[in-house]
Order: structure tokens, then sequence, then C-alpha cells
């Protein structure tokens, strides 16, 4: 499985923006990418305007489809506007 973690920090005062935009997306994106494991977004206590993106996919196929799909393409083309920086880090299950 692979797990993707990608820490999101916005132009401040974003969040509102950026929370409807996700609620409305993410279930699009998940029901055009079936293979997709977890699919979830978060947003920082510590880090105001920080928000986490955490997925998982059952192997890269999954993740190269998601990644390739048009719901994606078209959110991020969305959303990249409220977004100062991103950090995405892929990891490898072990357990």
């Amino acid at each position: 499985m692979i797990l993707v973690v990608a820490t999101v920090r916005l132009h401040p005062g974003k969040g509102p923006d950026y929370e409807a935009a996700v609620a409305r997306i993410m279930p699009q994106v998940r029901a055009a990418n079936p293979d997709i494991v977890f699919y979830h977004a978060a947003r920082c206590r510590e880090e105001s305007d920080t928000y986490r993106v955490v997925e998982a996919y059952a192997d890269q196929a999954a993740m190269d489809r998601h990644v390739g799909s048009v719901p994606l393409q078209t959110s991020l083309a969305g959303l990249m506007p409220l977004v100062a920086d991103i950090e995405i880090k892929l990891h490898d299950s072990v357990a």
C-alpha cells in the first residue's frame, strides 16, 4: 500500500474557501477512483491555514489512475490559487 501525506499551507484567510471546496470535491474524486483506500483532509490544530490531505492506495497503478484522473486535475486547478505552499511525501507501507 502507498500512503501519501500532503501538507497544504494556504494564503492567510483562505481556510473557509478551501474547506468548502474540499468538502465538495473529495466525494467526486473518491467516486471516480474506487481503488482509493483512504482519502481525507484535515485542518491542523497547531498551525492556522495549514491542512493535511492523507491518501492511501492499494498499489502504484491505483495512485497513477488517481493522479491522472479528470476530477483530480479539475479540482487542483480550482484549489491552487488558495495554496501558498504544498509539500507531498510518499510512504510505502511496512506493516
